[in-house]
């Protein structure tokens, strides 16, 4: 908001005698600007802008993306940044939300692990009138929200439906293992059911489910194991994400068994999200390790995030935004660039369009 100071004067007639005291009132009057001037610029520094990001596990590359976007977007506006850590705990998510309405935070947004766990504090945030941006999160208390195209549930469009038709193009009727992640993610749980029913509606047979709660790469391939033991067959099995794809993809490079390009007849079809730098290589790698990831965009959903919060701190209507996502494959990889050194700022944020 830019507030504009005018100095009204009136003309009128004075005698010449007058002239004197005239001049030197409006010597006051300037001094008394200048140091009126001073102090409300004095006290605009003092209520800088500063804005929190909650983040479900801030040591996911993907959420330390978002968080620079989020850096990026906030220092061409002038205003500071601070990162809140949940660990995947929806107890500690709720601290850190009362903590940002302590520290008088001017806005935040937040990663939601449990929508009914923080409904009261985002409520409480925007009594206090601090808005509140969902990312790929929605419910009470949240003023507007950042989605992920690639998290789209949408018959059509949604990029899980992709999926699924990627591996029926490839292997028509695939067996299928569905590997899922911690289920107190509520965008977690919504994600793996979609492309489920996606996979059954593409004709695929999921034979298999499970999920990597310890959300590591090692704990993904001591989730896919012992189902691959049990089904050698699998010929496809979709993950939650990167990290555990690559668990997944360890599991099967011990059973002897091959993953799949975007191109061959052969080979277990293996997929990620994310678009971690340790899928692009594993990816480019050879033999493939990896057949294909999603490419949330994360750094331009910071910067849709900064976006959200300028608009909704000069109290405007608030839209939701949707950044577009890309898949990653043997067919395209040699293009990728990234995260980082894209060349995004909150003039190009590459959004869906509508």
């Amino acid at each position: 908001m830019i507030t504009r100071y005018w100095l009204l004067s009136r003309r009128t007639r004075s005698p010449r005698y007058l002239l004197p005291l005239l001049f030197g009132s409006c010597a006051a009057l300037v001094a008394a600007c200048v140091v009126a001037t001073l102090q409300i610029s004095a006290a605009a520094a003092s209520t800088k802008i500063s804005v929190t990001y909650l983040s479900p596990v801030a040591a996911q590359v993907g959420q330390q993306d978002i968080y620079y976007g989020m850096q990026l977007g906030a220092k061409d506006l002038g205003w500071s940044t601070s990162v809140l850590d949940a660990n995947l705990s929806s107890g500690q998510q709720v601290t850190d939300v009362a903590t940002a309405i302590n520290e008088h935070r001017t806005a935040i947004a937040s990663w939601s692990l449990d929508n009914a766990a923080v409904a009261g504090p985002y409520k409480a945030a925007q009594k206090a009138g601090i808005p509140v941006i969902g990312v790929e999160s929605t419910g009470v208390g949240v003023t507007a929200s950042v989605f992920q195209e690639y998290q789209y549930c949408t018959p059509g469009t949604g990029i899980p439906e992709q999926e699924a038709k990627f591996i029926a193009a490839r292997r028509p009727g695939a067996k299928t293992i569905v590997i899922g992640g911690p289920t107190t993610v509520v965008s977690i749980v919504e994600d793996t059911a979609c492309f489920t029913a996606d996979a059954k509606a593409a004709g695929l047979h999921v034979i298999a489910s499970a999920n990597n709660t310890g959300d590591t790469s090692d704990a993904g391939e001591l989730v896919a194991a012992p189902l691959i033991t049990k089904y050698p067959d699998v010929q496809a099995i979709w993950d939650y994400n990167d990290t555990t794809a690559l668990g997944a993809s360890a599991a099967l490079t011990s059973a002897n068994m091959k993953i799949s390009t975007a191109n061959s007849k052969t080979g277990v079809i293996v997929i990620g999200q994310n678009a971690d730098a340790d899928a692009i290589q594993a990816i480019r790698s050879n033999p493939e390790r990896l057949t294909l990831t999603v490419d949330p965009n994360n750094v331009a959903t910071g910067l849709a995030v900064i976006t959200e919060m300028r608009e909704a701190i000069e109290h405007k209507k608030v839209p939701n935004l949707d950044v577009s996502s890309t898949i990653w494959d043997s067919a395209n990889v040699s293009h990728f660039v990234k995260p980082r050194a894209r060349g995004f700022t909150l003039t190009n944020i590459p959004l869906v369009k509508k």
